[in-house]
């Protein structure tokens, strides 16, 4: 399977992933949650299994070790049982976020001295931004959603791109051979009028 093939299976996949996550943003979370936390758990009781292992047979005490399992372990727990606070919590970081850059756009506008076009611009922004940023924190799962919507548009134009550019490459290679049938004759009659 050739290189444009690959990226026109990914590009597919990608508008799938990306369906799929616009349209169930909570169980893309969920999952997300619980596959991290299930890496952390493995990992942790890899980890301190390893320690009392290696205490046992060898006599070598790894301190390090033990605590890195049991905190892997923790963190895996809290991430499989919280996975609906991650989601919540993911909103709040990016809405107050984005209401902090509102509030200090507005604020930088009233340092300047005139009162033109650009002043009430960027004050219609700032306050774009604190709405925005309400919004993302009321409106569950929007900045999954979002991410989701990128996904599409992004593999959507993937997928238009490789049949525009797959005519292009085509003519590219027709007019390359064109070029060379020509370079050919030209010396062919270079050498007939020589002789």
């Amino acid at each position: 399977m050739n290189n444009k093939k690959i990226n026109l299976i990914g590009s597919l996949l990608f508008v799938i992933i990306g369906l799929f996550v616009f349209l169930n943003p909570d169980v893309i979370v969920k999952f997300i949650s619980y596959f991290i936390g299930g890496v952390l758990i493995a990992l942790g009781l890899y980890k301190t299994i390893n320690y009392y292992i290696q205490d046992k047979n060898l006599g070598i005490v790894n301190q390090n070790e033990l605590g890195f399992g049991v905190t892997m372990i923790v963190l895996g727990i809290l991430l499989v049982c919280l996975a609906g606070t991650i989601e919540f919590l993911t909103r709040v970081m990016i809405g107050g976020w984005l209401i902090v850059s509102g509030i200090s756009r507005i604020a930088n506008t009233f340092y300047t001295t005139v009162r033109d076009s650009k002043f009430y611009a960027l004050l219609i922004v700032g306050f774009i931004l604190i709405c925005g940023g309400l919004y993302t924190i009321i409106d569950s799962n929007l900045p999954f959603k979002i991410l989701g919507l990128f996904m599409i548009i992004y593999g959507v134009i993937d997928f238009v791109s490789y049949f525009v550019y797959k005519d292009a490459f085509v003519t590219d290679k027709k007019e390359e051979i064109k070029e060379a049938e020509l370079i050919e004759e030209n010396k062919e009659d270079t050498s007939k009028s020589k002789k």
